[in-house]
């Protein structure tokens, strides 16, 4: 469907219960990002009676608007910060516009032109460095308030997992140096080291990655940093470094899928070797 007939739906739909969205108050209406959903940003001329004058409208195409619900409420109540829902009528989910950049623009455009973490001007190292150590913080916390159980055999904890964890998910707002994370749909009980595959995957796969340089040495260190930050929280987690690179192969083979790269089936090469095998 085009943004257009979007638009009128979404007024159709929801004019009953919020009046306020009509063509003539609507100032911009745009849509972000999403590989699943719908999701729009949306401003009004007049700001409505029960709304801010800028929202994110989230119109779910599948069966993930409860899941949604549940665990954005779950971590609003456990002091997290995630956007507050200001109204939902399946499919809308009208969410809090939250203020910052998305992870994925703030470390990338920091880091293209170098080749390493050391290349870059010390103010603009620390803050990347301590952005992602940021969102270590944040993931600890979460998989700590939301275990799950042991499991014996194996000896992995499992936690509430966020689920297809990218960079994009995460808006800093390095004014106030907080993370805000989005987008909780595919959540799901697993091993917490899925999350972190994830964030090792987007690091790498995000340009400059591994489908522009031969070696990405600023994103292997970020990596590093990423998951000493993480455990030194966690520390009684326990870290196994061949389930992570398994799991990075296969989510960077995910990845390539996705984007229809013309890449070739990744293994198990030198950066994942040079990812830390002790924590």
């Amino acid at each position: 469907m085009d943004l257009q007939k979007i638009k009128d739906k979404m007024i159709q739909d929801l004019h009953e219960q919020i009046p306020e969205i009509n063509d003539e108050n609507i100032k911009s209406f745009s849509e972000l990002p999403s590989k699943k959903n719908s999701v729009i940003s949306l401003a009004f001329n007049k700001k409505p009676s029960t709304l801010p004058q800028e929202v994110v409208v989230k119109i779910f195409n599948n069966k993930n608007f409860a899941n949604e619900i549940n665990i954005l409420t779950r971590l609003k109540n456990q002091k997290f910060q995630v956007p507050s829902i200001l109204f939902f009528q399946k499919p809308y989910l009208i969410l809090e516009k939250v203020k910052g950049t998305n992870l994925c623009d703030f470390i990338n455009d920091k880091l293209k032109g170098a080749q390493q973490l050391e290349d870059l001007d010390l103010a603009v190292r620390n803050q990347i460095i301590n952005s992602i150590e940021k969102l270590a913080e944040f993931l600890a916390q979460f998989h700590e308030k939301n275990f799950v159980r042991k499991v014996i055999k194996s000896k992995m904890k499992f936690v509430l997992c966020k689920g297809d964890t990218r960079l994009r998910d995460f808006i800093y707002d390095f004014t106030n140096d907080v993370i805000y994370a989005l987008d909780f749909e595919d959540a799901y009980e697993g091993n917490h080291m899925d999350d972190l595959a994830w964030i090792c995957t987007a690091l790498l796969d995000t340009n400059p990655g591994i489908f522009e340089m031969e070696e990405p040495k600023h994103k292997v260190d970020l990596i590093n940093k990423f998951l000493r930050k993480y455990y030194r929280i966690n520390h009684n987690f326990p870290f196994d470094f061949n389930y992570l690179a398994e799991k990075i192969i296969e989510y960077l083979n995910i990845v390539i899928e996705r984007r229809d790269l013309h890449y070739g089936i990744i293994s198990k090469e030198k950066l994942i070797n040079n990812i830390s095998k002790e924590i």
